[in-house]
């Protein structure tokens, strides 16, 4: 474990090569961005021998404000890091598997590749396939 909030635990994984952030449901808007960003500067300091797993398998609906600031603030800066393989760990939620959905679909095409996946175990083998 690399920092913990109780919304949130960042996780370093050697073997994957991945930062993986394991998100827990029941946060405010304020906390995701915290979370996200947190998260960003961490990555920051391990790209690009990492990649990126969200596992929002507990995860929150994501609100609309939210949304907005993960399209036009947080995710030019995620993308300008060179980013290749994220992999997203669905949500069990109908409702927040939706919002995580509405919020990834909005990634430019060619900029990344994302895997959607039902488990972490998932997400760690996919990305140990990757090449980067």
């Amino acid at each position: 474990t690399v920092k913990e909030f109780p919304y949130l635990t960042l996780i370093w994984d050697s073997v994957s090569r991945a930062l993986i952030l394991q998100w827990r449901g029941g946060f405010k808007g304020r906390n995701l961005k915290q979370g996200l960003d947190v998260g960003l500067e961490e990555f920051i300091q391990r790209h690009p021998e990492a990649q990126w797993i969200g596992d929002t398998t507990d995860i929150g609906v994501i609100g609309d404000e939210e949304q907005q600031w993960i399209d036009t603030n947080w995710f030019p800066r995620f993308l300008a890091t060179g980013v290749k393989y994220m992999a997203v760990v669905q949500p069990r939620s109908a409702l927040a598997k939706m919002s995580v959905r509405a919020v990834v679909s909005k990634i430019p095409g060619g900029q990344l590749t994302i895997f959607n996946c039902a488990t972490l175990e998932e997400a760690r083998e996919w990305m140990q396939q990757q090449d980067f």
